[in-house]
């Protein structure tokens, strides 16, 4: 089977990654986070917008139904 990337996977791509690693950083986002990193979080925010999410509940459930692929 041939793999091939998401959407989402190329919107990923397009993300300056160092340059928000640096602010994180700058700004010590990830100095009392319990879960989700400032990049984690940035990720499902994204995911949230694209998917038209109304909730932390929907974005669950929709990332749960894509787990396998994940």
């Amino acid at each position: 089977m041939r793999h091939h990337n998401t959407v989402f996977h190329g919107i990923l791509n397009l993300v300056p990654w160092r340059v928000l690693d640096r602010l994180v950083e700058r700004f010590q986002a990830n100095k009392r986070v319990r879960r989700l990193s400032t990049q984690n979080q940035f990720v499902a925010m994204l995911y949230a917008q694209l998917s038209d999410a109304q909730s932390l509940r929907a974005i669950e459930a929709s990332l749960e139904s894509h787990a396998s692929r994940l």
